[in-house]
């Protein structure tokens, strides 16, 4: 039996495809109808269970994507993942999706909540769409395929801090842009998207005809992260350091940190000719730590993690982006005793 909550949700749905189009698409219920068809419009709640996954199946006809709201009586962080016919997710940068209970993704009207997950640049087919609750609840899912023929360059794009990424359109002619968090990254008439601090956002394009493209954006901190070595990595009677990490100080310095792994039996007591060179996004070598001889001592069969600083003033660059740079160590040898 159906609770009071459950009808007002069921009663508000009915007149929510209005609200959608009109949010999501800025045009009128007429124009949207070109735009969008419904996929799945169910007249009654589903019970989602904490951490056990609903897979709703749907079918595509075109290769536009298309767009899921779904409605509950109050937020709740969920995972959504996309599947294909097979079962295998869909390959995305942000699928999984996670959505907290407190993200401002979530709106609020005539009594419930709902949330609204564009999915552009899906192929025509089969797939399911999953749903993971954190806590049970009841809740609707309405499912619109895209009609339109426009797309965006990036359906995700992530973005260093301080620099940009240049977003286009195709099959339509943009009317403007705009950032959903311009505090995260902020986007010019341009499409010229750029990094403001670390944090997700969705960047849209309006077009002349009133449809809006999106772009999930991703910002992440200016600096240098490889994989970090550990001794399963390095063959037995092998002595081998790669830098790891890196980023700049509050001076402009270079600030670079290497894993020695030292897989012999002897102790290691010095680094010797010590050659560590830095190249941005394009190849082009920025910076280069020399130093014939470095003190550390490193026991047999262990690791140790070092420093090493290249000066503002050694920079060919002063700044430039260490996310896509490349740190490498060129020859170099070690003292045992």
């Amino acid at each position: 039996m159906k609770t009071n909550g459950t009808r007002r949700i069921v009663t508000f749905m009915l007149a929510l495809v209005l609200v959608f189009t009109t949010v999501c698409v800025g045009t009128t219920e007429v124009e949207a109808a070109e735009k969008f068809t419904t996929i799945i419009a169910p007249t009654q709640t589903e019970q989602a269970t904490a951490g056990t996954e609903v897979k709703t199946p749907f079918s595509l006809t075109k290769s536009y994507g298309f767009v899921a709201q779904i409605v509950t009586e109050a937020p709740v962080d969920m995972t959504i993942t996309v599947y294909d016919s097979v079962g295998n997710k869909v390959q995305r940068a942000d699928n999984p999706y996670q959505i907290s209970s407190s993200s401002t993704s979530w709106e609020y009207e005539e009594g419930v909540y709902y949330f609204v997950d564009p999915v552009p640049n899906v192929d025509a087919g089969d797939y399911d769409y999953g749903i993971t609750v954190s806590q049970s609840t009841k809740y609707l899912l309405y499912m619109y395929q895209y009609n339109g023929g426009a797309k965006i360059s990036n359906a995700n794009a992530v973005v260093t801090k301080g620099y940009t990424k240049k977003l286009s359109v195709t099959g339509a002619k943009v009317k403007a842009w705009k950032s959903k968090d311009s505090k995260i990254a902020k986007v010019d008439k341009n499409g010229k998207v750029t990094g403001v601090k670390a944090g997700k956002t969705t960047v849209y394009a309006v077009t002349e005809d009133g449809e809006n493209l999106t772009c999930k954006v991703t910002v992440k901190e200016n600096k240098f992260s490889s994989v970090k070595l550990s001794s399963s990595d390095v063959d037995y009677n092998k002595c081998v350091m790669e830098v790891y990490k890196a980023s700049f100080d509050k001076s402009g310095n270079l600030v670079m940190t290497a894993r020695i792994v030292n897989n012999t039996t002897d102790y290691i007591t010095a680094l010797k000719d010590v050659n560590i060179v830095v190249k941005d996004a394009s190849g082009k070598t920025i910076g280069t730590y020399k130093t014939s001889r470095y003190n550390v001592t490193v026991s047999s069969y262990s690791t140790k993690d070092v420093k090493f600083t290249l000066k503002k003033s050694s920079l060919k660059k002063k700044k430039f982006d260490l996310r896509n740079a490349t740190i490498t160590r060129k020859g170099g040898a070690y003292y045992y005793r």
